[in-house]
């Protein structure tokens, strides 16, 4: 405030002096300081409005003044609330404090009287412990106490002594006594072997006695119907199931597969054969469905089929219609006597099969003893009907297994085939 005021004295004084310094050149004015005159006027309407601007501010600076002592008293009263809360509060922790100062005496005393009292029981506790103590001294004393009755320590160890020697010298006999019962066990063994070697080794020279035997009969029986020289060449004769023509061709290749799947569709022969056979002949019936089959299998590919993907199918119905089926019947057909309708039947099919490329493995005879590789082509059926017959000997042989050879689209030679059916000897 005394700022403003100080300030509004100094434009007062300098308002005077200009007004006087006005007065002074109006009363000497001349043409020189005309101008003069004309600059103190301006100042001196500056100092005027500079003037009432400052009793603007003033009066708005009262008028501020004002509101802000009304809330320093606002804020004084509520100050003096303030502390006089404290004061309360002050008060109140004060009694708090005395309270809690008797408080602690009261319980310095119960503390003191409860460790007292836990001080008693661990004196009687330490007392009891004291007297259980003394009494376990006595008891190990007691029992430390050499016994009058008990025997010598030294008499003891040398009894033992005595007795592992002895251990010593039974288990000496008994490494001897086991090595030389080993050395029997393995003279028995080596004995047994040589015995039961000798004995399987007779027994299957009383086995080919006996086939030696039954074959020396049979053939007697035959030599009196026929003379051993047809009878041989009888038993040279191949089978009539056999096909051998295509073994080491190779006429399938990945490049022709329209023309192997024509070669499977082209049944002519087949065809002339059972035009004059009734619908009912179930040889027929079993062509029939094998032309259904290959033809429904046909459709299924195209050229640009994998050439293992047709042929494997293919394949599969020939298994399937021809040789599990019609083959069969045939050979049961034929070896229960003369059947010139199945051996018409079966010269057809032998031609239909040899167009397609297939041929049979011509390595198994019967009579013969099969070996493990045939089981990868052939199926077995076991016999233990059979006297005179050794082990594993093929008793017969139904159907052969067919092979059809192919090369494939990286130019290797390979095979498949059919499974064939035999009868072997257990």
């Amino acid at each position: 405030m005394g700022f403003w005021k100080n300030l509004k004295y100094v434009l007062s004084d300098e308002c005077n002096g200009l007004l006087r310094l006005l007065v002074d050149h109006y009363n000497r004015r001349s043409e020189k300081n005309e101008k003069s005159i004309r600059d103190i006027l301006v100042k001196v309407q500056q100092t005027m409005d500079a003037q009432e601007v400052l009793d603007s501010n003033m009066s708005d600076s009262y008028q501020e003044l004002r509101e802000n002592k009304d809330a320093v008293e606002k804020v004084s009263t509520q100050c003096e609330s303030v502390f006089s809360q404290c004061e309360t509060m002050i008060s109140q922790i004060s009694q708090m404090e005395t309270d809690a100062a008797s408080r602690g005496q009261e319980i310095e005393q119960i503390i003191g009287q409860e460790f007292e009292k836990q001080k008693e029981e661990i004196k009687k506790g330490n007392q009891m412990l004291a007297a259980r103590i003394r009494e376990v001294y006595a008891y190990l004393e007691a029992v430390n106490e050499p016994d009058p009755d008990a025997p010598n320590v030294n008499d003891l160890l040398a009894r033992i002594d005595t007795l592992e020697q002895k251990n010593a010298e039974y288990e000496s006999r008994l490494a001897a006594v086991s090595k030389e019962l080993d050395e029997t066990k393995k003279a028995y063994d080596a004995v047994d072997k040589s015995f039961q070697e000798e004995k399987r080794k007779a027994f299957n020279l009383s086995k080919k006695l006996v086939q030696a035997n039954d074959k020396i009969s049979d053939l007697l029986d035959r030599v009196k119907d026929r003379s051993l020289e047809n009878m041989l060449q009888k038993d040279e004769v191949q089978s009539p199931f056999m096909i051998t023509q295509n073994k080491e061709k190779y006429t399938i290749t990945a490049g022709n597969i329209q023309i192997m799947v024509t070669r499977f569709a082209n049944t002519i022969v087949l065809d002339r054969f059972f035009e004059s056979v009734p619908d009912y002949d179930p040889y027929k019936k079993m062509y029939q469905r094998y032309q259904k089959d290959i033809r429904t299998t046909a459709r299924q590919f195209t050229p640009k089929s994998e050439l293992e993907d047709v042929l494997r199918a293919f394949v599969q119905v020939v298994q399937e219609d021809l040789i599990g089926k019609m083959v069969e019947a045939l050979y049961r057909r034929m070896k229960s006597g003369k059947a010139e309708f199945e051996e018409n039947l079966l010269s057809a099919l032998n031609q239909y099969l040899e167009a397609i490329g297939f041929y049979c493995r011509d390595e198994l005879r019967v009579g013969e003893i099969f070996r493990e590789k045939d089981l990868d082509d052939m199926d077995c059926m076991e016999d233990n009907q059979t006297q005179g017959k050794e082990q594993g000997e093929i008793l017969e042989i139904e159907t052969y297994p067919y092979y059809i050879n192919y090369i494939d689209k990286a130019g290797k030679r390979k095979k498949l085939h059919t499974k064939g059916m035999m009868t072997i000897a257990v």
